[in-house]
């Protein structure tokens, strides 16, 4: 009755299996214990030692109690061998209630395993043989809809079929009417002589369709009335089981077929489609995503980056639980990013991300090229406006002033004004020529032409933004020629040279330089502007990022200038040089017709 108590540093496995074996040890504890915990092991202890010894109190009375009984028990002999037969009865039908319970119960567990009809409609075969004169079962079932679905067994082989034909399922246990076995017999093309109907509960797989969903099992026999009985409590027995199990076996194919549904339905999708965790991992993508899923973050399967995607609104969606956009580029392409943020309870931080990726590149592209479109049809049409106010007084002008140096002495001051007139309207002429000659589409053929020539057309055009700014012009290639579009390549030195005046906010200095570097000519424009931060370097050239104030910019400039050089067979490069400013060099291969 002592209970043992062991408390050691190190217990091990054979230790503790001899002290519970060979010493009859009640408790093992580890060494160190506080104080505490001892007290509590020894209360514990000692309410087992109470409990032993109300134990052996109430043992001792059992056997005062039991002497007691001995007495009673001679007198009550007689009685026991009179109510034997009694009993034996009793136990004999409790056996046969046991042993059906238990092939209840292992039908059930047979049941549990099997995932089709044919394994659910074969074990039911195998249990309707403990009966002669049985056929095999036929299972019917119809879901929310007008196909009514036959399952069954011909000539031992598992079959399906389907009729459009509607009729009424009885909704108890019965013997089926004319007008049943009719509809049985036409479908299977067959007579049916004798057969009982039973109802089966669906519950689950009603909810799940939306609708109505019912089905009976029809068990074609030859049992007399009096075999009929133990086959209606045997088959009634099994049929809770067997309406469970139909119901698990429909709603799984249902689930099944709503899954491979969905699922081609996320494939066939046209934009991307991936749902991230909160790590950036893939948890599920469609083939547009990745062709073959691997478990990796976002940026690695789809960007092929070792880190976030610049633009990528996955964060502000986290934080703020509401859907983002942003964009990100991959291969050269451009992605419109939808972040949907996952919240399986209101109020609770999402858990998963889905991301919707669109691809915009042409969008964009045909959206720059209308941009650039009405940009220079509206210098177009100002350039057209300026030559026609303009053109006929200067060409009027510029003629009258020829004829009157014709007439006006070369030695006097009226002949060296007149010449300054005609220059100056010679000049104004040939500005109004280059402003409409920059304002012309881009489907221009290439030609040979110098840089340096194509510089001294576009610096008139810019004298309102070089006004208060100091310009120093180094031209070192007048006879070296490339091969571009004139006009696009002044579009390009226009819109550089521009952005580098709005750059200098105070008045600075503007540097225009050419050299020929090997088989390459460099332009290099240069400004005293605060130059381009760090964080933004990389993002200069992406179409429609500006740093300036909305209205003022829109942010296609450098975009379309790095297309532009590109489509000749040239760079675009920028750095920022000391003590402040930035400077951009345009490099283009030194072509000549000779060459060419």
């Amino acid at each position: 009755m002592a209970p043992r108590l062991l408390i050691a540093e190190n217990l091990l496995e054979q230790e503790v299996r001899e002290g519970i074996n060979r010493a009859q040890i009640y408790r093992f504890m580890r060494w160190p214990l506080s104080e505490k915990e001892i007290w509590e092991q020894l209360e514990s202890a000692l309410q087992r030692h109470s409990m032993f010894l109300s134990r052996s109190l109430l043992l001792k009375e059992s056997s005062h109690q039991n002497k007691e009984l001995e007495a009673l028990t001679h007198s009550l002999e007689g009685l026991v061998e009179e109510r034997t037969k009694y009993i034996e009865l009793s136990h004999n039908e409790e056996s046969e209630k046991l042993n059906r319970e238990r092939q209840l119960l292992r039908f059930i567990k047979d049941l549990a395993t099997q995932t089709s009809f044919e394994d659910i409609l074969g074990i039911l075969r195998k249990e309707l043989r403990k009966f002669h004169k049985m056929g095999d079962p036929v299972l019917v079932y119809r879901l929310a809809g007008d196909k009514t679905f036959f399952i069954s067994f011909q000539l031992g082989h598992f079959t399906q079929s389907e009729s459009l034909t509607h009729f009424e399922f009885p909704k108890a246990a019965q013997i089926p009417n004319s007008e049943l076995i009719r509809h049985f017999a036409n479908h299977f093309g067959r007579p049916f002589i004798k057969a009982y109907v039973l109802p089966l509960e669906l519950r689950l797989t009603s909810h799940f369709v939306g609708g109505q969903a019912e089905a009976i099992l029809c068990i074609e026999n030859s049992l007399t009335d009096k075999e009929m009985g133990p086959f209606v409590d045997f088959i009634s027995d099994r049929m809770r089981p067997l309406s469970m199990a139909l119901d698990r076996v429909l709603l799984e194919n249902q689930l099944s077929s709503f899954s491979y549904r969905w699922e081609k339905t996320f494939d066939n999708m046209r934009d991307p489609i991936a749902i991230v965790d909160l790590e950036y991992n893939v948890v599920r993508a469609n083939r547009k995503f990745n062709d073959k899923f691997i478990h990796e973050k976002c940026y690695q399967s789809f960007a092929h980056k070792k880190a976030q995607c610049e633009g990528c609104p996955v964060p502000q969606a986290l934080k703020e639980g509401k859907p983002a956009a942003g964009q990100i580029q991959v291969d050269g392409r451009v992605y419109q990013v939808q972040s949907y943020p996952l919240l399986l309870d209101e109020g609770v931080r999402p858990t998963n991300v889905v991301n919707q990726y669109v691809d915009i590149t042409q969008s964009r592209e045909l959206y720059l090229r209308m941009l650039q479109s009405e940009k220079m049809g509206a210098i177009g049409m100002l350039a057209g406006n300026i030559a026609h106010e303009l053109n006929n007084p200067l060409t009027g002008l510029r003629a009258l002033a020829q004829v009157l140096l014709q007439e006006a002495p070369q030695d006097g001051n009226l002949h060296s004004d007149l010449i300054e007139i005609e220059k100056a309207t010679a000049r104004s002429q040939r500005i109004i020529k280059n402003l409409l000659d920059f304002s012309k589409g881009e489907d221009q053929p290439s030609e040979f032409i110098s840089v340096d020539e194509v510089i001294e057309r576009t610096l008139p055009m810019l004298k309102s933004a070089l006004r208060t700014h100091r310009l120093e012009v180094d031209l070192q290639t007048l006879n070296i020629t490339v091969s571009v579009d004139s006009h696009l390549l002044q579009q390009v030195v226009f819109n550089l040279i521009n952005n580098a005046c709005q750059a200098m906010k105070d008045p600075g200095r503007l540097r225009v330089t050419t050299r020929l570097d090997g088989g390459k000519v460099l332009v290099d424009i240069e400004d005293t502007g605060p130059g381009i931060p760090a964080d933004i370097q990389r993002r200069i050239f992406e179409p429609f990022f500006t740093t300036k104030k909305e209205g003022h910019g829109t942010g296609l400039g450098l975009s379309m200038s790095k297309s532009i050089i590109e489509k000749f067979g040239g760079t675009i490069q920028f750095r920022n040089v000391e003590p402040h400013g930035t400077c951009f060099t345009i490099v283009l291969p030194h072509k000549s017709p000779e060459s060419a």
